[in-house]
C-alpha cells in the first residue's frame, strides 16, 4: 500500500500541523508502510519519499503531478483542507482512499477570531463552513484529535475515529527533580514555546502577556523564549531568547533546563497544543488558561497541569512555582498522563488500526483511468 501524508505547512517549521504530519509519517515508516510526505518549503528534499512543494497559491494544482507520479492507494490529509479537493477529484479517477485528519473545527475557530466581523468576513466564514462540511462529508474516514472535534464532525460523517495528538515519550527525558530543580530560595526559569511571528500574529499574544505582566511576576522568575521570534519588545536580563533550535535533542535539553512552561492563548484552538504536551512529557509543569487547554480531554487542573483564568495566571505562577513538593507532584503526574493518554505507544496502535480499516492490507488495487 502506498500512502501520502499531505500537509499545507512549511516543512522547516515545527508548528502543530507540521509536527503532527511528521509524526504520522515517522510512525507509518516504522511500521514499514510505503509512505510519501508532501509539504511546502523553499528547499529541496534529499529523501526520495519527501515531496517539498514551493509556497504558492496554486497548492491544489501543484499536487496533481505528485499524485499522478506516485499513484497512491491512500492519501492522509493532515488538516489539509485545501489539498483535499484535489485529492477528492483525482480519487474519482484513480480509486484511492482519503483520510482527513481534523486538528480543529476550522470555521468555529475563525468565527472566534472575528468578534466583530465585517460583511466580507461573514462571507468568508460561510464559505469556509461549506468547504469544511464538504471535506468532512466526503472523506472515507475522519480522524479527530479530541472529543470536541469528534462530536462536531460526527454529525456529518459517521466514519470518524478519535486518535489524540501524541508525542514519542521515549524521545522526551523524564525530569530528575532532585538533580535539576532549583531550590526554594533560588531563581526559577519559565519557558515560552514559539514560534512568535509578529507579521502574522502567530503566538505574539503569549509574549505580550509576559511583557505586560513582567513587574507582577516574582522578581526571582526569569523567562526563556524558545523558537523563532521577531517580536522582542523587551530587552531585559530576565528574558533570554534562544531562537529556533534545529536539532530535536537541543530542544529537549532546553526544556529540561526550565522549571515550568507558560502558555497564555488569546483564542481557543480545538486541537490540542504540542507546546503543552511536550513539556508535560518531560515531567515539566505547565501553566495555562482554560482557552489554552481546550482539546485536552484527559488533563486535570492542580493534578497534572495548572489552569487559571488569565487574570489569575500570574498569581497562580507566583504561588505555585516555589512550592517544590507541589511542582514535583504535578510534573510527575503530567508525565503519567502523557504515557497513559498521549503517548506514541498508546495512540500509534490506534492510528495504524484506522489506516488498516480504511484500506485493509490485503485489498487489491483497482486501477483508474
Amino acid at each position: 500500500m502506498k500512502i501520502a501524508i499531505s500537509a499545507l505547512s512549511d516543512i522547516s517549521m515545527n508548528n502543530g500541523t507540521s509536527v503532527r504530519a511528521k509524526r504520522v509519517f515517522e510512525l507509518l515508516q516504522e511500521e514499514e508502510y510505503d509512505c510519501t510526505l508532501i509539504m511546502r518549503g523553499r528547499g529541496q528534499s534529499k529523501a526520495d519519499n519527501v515531496e517539498v512543494i514551493k509556497p504558492s497559491k496554486l497548492w491544489n494544482f501543484q499536487l496533481i503531478p505528485v499524485v499522478l507520479k506516485n499513484r497512491f492507494d491512500l492519501v492522509y490529509c493532515s488538516n489539509d483542507l485545501w489539498g483535499f479537493f484535489t485529492y477528492f477529484a483525482l480519487a474519482k479517477l484513480y480509486n484511492f482512499k482519503i483520510v482527513f485528519e481534523a486538528h480543529g473545527i476550522l470555521s468555529l475557530e475563525r468565527e472566534q477570531q472575528l468578534p466583530n466581523p465585517s460583511p466580507i468576513d461573514k462571507v468568508r466564514v460561510n464559505m469556509l463552513k461549506l468547504r469544511e462540511k464538504f471535506a468532512v462529508k466526503h472523506a472515507d474516514c475522519i480522524i479527530a484529535l479530541c472529543s470536541d472535534i469528534y462530536k462536531h464532525y460526527a454529525t456529518f460523517n459517521k466514519r470518524i475515529c478519535l486518535v489524540p495528538v501524541f508525542v514519542d515519550e521515549t524521545r522526551f527525558k523524564r525530569r530528575d527533580y532532585n538533580a535539576q530543580c532549583s531550590q526554594y530560595d533560588e531563581g526559577k526559569t519559565i519557558g515560552l514555546i514559539g514560534p512568535f511571528i509578529q507579521k502574522t500574529g502567530i503566538n505574539t499574544y503569549a509574549l505580550d502577556f509576559v511583557y505586560r505582566n513582567m513587574d507582577k511576576f516574582d522578581e526571582r522568575i526569569k523567562f526563556t523564549v524558545i523558537g523563532a521570534c521577531d517580536y522582542k519588545q523587551i530587552r531585559s536580563e530576565r528574558i533570554q531568547y534562544v531562537g529556533y533550535l534545529k536539532k530535536f535533542q537541543d530542544y529537549v535539553d532546553q526544556l529540561n533546563r526550565l522549571d515550568a512552561v507558560i502558555v497564555a492563548s488569546r483564542f481557543p484552538t480545538s486541537g490540542p497544543l504540542n507546546k503543552i504536551l511536550e513539556p508535560m512529557a518531560c515531567s515539566l509543569p505547565v501553566f495555562t488558561t482554560p482557552v489554552g487547554a481546550i482539546g485536552l480531554d484527559h488533563i486535570s487542573s492542580g493534578k497534572d497541569i495548572f489552569i487559571s483564568d488569565e487574570s489569575a495566571l500570574v498569581t497562580q505562577v507566583n504561588e505555585s512555582l516555589f512550592d517544590s513538593d507541589l511542582m514535583e507532584r504535578v510534573g510527575k503526574n503530567a508525565r503519567y498522563t502523557i504515557e497513559k493518554y498521549y503517548s506514541k505507544t498508546v495512540n500509534g496502535k490506534k492510528l495504524i488500526a484506522v489506516i488498516d480499516r480504511v484500506y485493509p492490507p490485503e485489498s487489491p488495487r483497482i486501477s483508474g483511468l
